[in-house]
């Protein structure tokens, strides 16, 4: 059986700014599928606290409260990953000056500006993966850290989380080929 090359997920785009490149989130067919109805079942137990609360029928109010926050907050956090996987993308923009990076929901999202004259040793970086790091958690669901990396001053940037490191390669390829981005000693 021969096996036919996928196409980039990701698409690029010459603005007036500069190079644009968008990256959709990873789409994970289960968590589509199973996560609209978990939050329905979530939805029955937020109703029912919240019912109960606000009768006040002598249930512990501190616990009841407590619960509802945190599983407020755990149906939100679902439905954002939910809400992501289907219209989230990451936009990276290559302008004169800087590198912006967006992470953009439905038209909303923070953009981050990196100057370039600080952004060095653009390359393709594994992931890394600790039992403790948010960002690690996060890689299953599209988020999280990224394949491709820079250095800007002192920290370590990660973009690309939706992508592979073959797709990771075009990208820095492409905007490597835009700007001449510094490569400094790394020390060991």
């Amino acid at each position: 059986m021969k096996v036919t090359p996928r196409a980039r997920r990701s698409s690029t785009t010459q603005t007036s700014d500069g190079l644009e490149i968008s990256i959709p989130a990873r789409k994970h067919l289960f968590a589509l599928v199973f996560m609209p109805m978990w939050l329905i079942g979530w939805s029955v137990g937020e109703l029912s606290a919240i019912r109960e609360l606000v009768s006040g029928d002598g249930s512990p109010m501190f616990f009841l409260g407590t619960w509802l926050t945190l599983w407020t907050l755990g149906g939100g956090a679902a439905l954002f990953t939910w809400l992501w996987m289907i219209r989230g993308r990451e936009i990276i923009r290559l302008r004169y000056h800087a590198l912006v990076i967006r992470r953009d929901l439905l038209g909303l999202g923070r953009e981050k500006e990196f100057d370039l004259s600080h952004v060095t040793n653009l390359r393709v970086a594994l992931p890394t993966w600790t039992p403790f790091d948010w960002n690690a958690a996060m890689q299953p669901w599209g988020q999280g850290t990224g394949r491709i990396a820079f250095d800007y001053g002192a920290d370590t940037i990660r973009i690309g989380s939706g992508i592979d490191e073959a797709e990771a390669r075009q990208i820095v390829g492409e905007l490597k080929s835009r700007h001449a981005f510094a490569e400094t000693a790394r020390s060991s």
